[in-house]
């Protein structure tokens, strides 16, 4: 078992109001967010990394390029984002901290759900 304690993570404090704790590992990278109220991320995407978002605590909107287009959703404590390789943003409208977590990978494009559902085996 392996425990890395919150003091050696990587602190990224961002001047548009989000700071993370980044958690780097050979093949993902986790991280916990929080996003100070009445702020937006800078428009971004990334070409290789899938990254998935669940929120923790609080309300986000989400926005994202398609087909040309920028769309929007509120997503809230509870909700899954998977922003795949779009250009995407976030934005906290609220008057409180928004708190989530990001778990990024780079997929091989296979289904493993099936080995990941049951590969849990019970010791005596």
């Amino acid at each position: 078992m392996k425990i890395v304690s919150r003091e050696y993570a990587k602190v990224f404090d961002s001047p548009e109001g989000r700071k993370a704790w980044i958690y780097g590992f050979s093949e993902y990278e986790f991280q916990y967010d929080e996003q100070q109220p009445k702020t937006i991320l800078k428009w971004h995407h990334h070409a290789k990394i899938w990254e998935t978002i669940y929120i923790i605590e609080g309300e986000l909107v989400a926005r994202w390029k398609e087909n040309g287009k920028i769309k929007e959703q509120t997503v809230k404590t509870g909700d899954v984002i998977e922003p795949g390789y779009i250009s995407h943003t976030f934005e906290n409208r609220t008057e409180e901290v928004v708190k989530f977590i990001a778990f990024k990978q780079i997929l091989a494009g296979k289904d493993m759900r099936e080995t990941i559902e049951n590969d849990k085996i019970y010791d005596r």
